[in-house]
């Protein structure tokens, strides 16, 4: 018997690189989202701009030749990877993606929230706020740092 997804145990994934670069930075992530679709799991990535969304989209494209990712922007098509800006319009409800400063309002809607930080002194303190919203939400975010 399954569970419905609002009873299980949600998540909170807090990826902290050590480099500074948005290229790094969106290279780590298309990484992430190969990984995540290669478990067959839902995401939404959730972006602060429509540039940023655009800009990954099209480094999604590129990522890899043999490893195709299938995604769509704001669900223009039917995907397991959907690209949002600002805010999430339909939630797939499994893995939210959150490359957005602010903290997620609707992240109870998924299993598991993901947020990636680099060094950059902006994203670092945004990333502080929004790990103590999740404590206050009674979560206990997992931290990995990445060389």
């Amino acid at each position: 018997m399954t569970m419905p997804s609002s009873s299980l145990e949600k998540d909170v994934i807090f990826y902290v690189l050590g480099t500074d670069t948005a290229q790094q930075r969106e290279a780590f992530i298309a990484k992430l989202v190969n990984k995540i679709h290669q478990e067959k799991r839902l995401c939404d990535i959730r972006f602060e701009k429509e540039e940023e969304m655009t800009r990954f989209d099209l480094s999604l494209w590129q990522y890899k030749p043999e490893a195709f990712i299938p995604h769509s922007v704001k669900r223009t098509v039917e995907a397991p990877i959907q690209l949002w800006a600002d805010q999430v319009v339909t939630s797939c409800q499994d893995v939210l993606l959150n490359v957005h400063p602010d903290f997620p309002q609707n992240f109870q809607l998924y299993n598991r929230t993901i947020e990636v930080l680099d060094q950059t002194e902006h994203l670092i303190q945004m990333g502080r706020e929004r790990w103590k919203a999740y404590k206050k939400e009674g979560l206990e975010p997992t931290i990995h740092k990445i060389k």
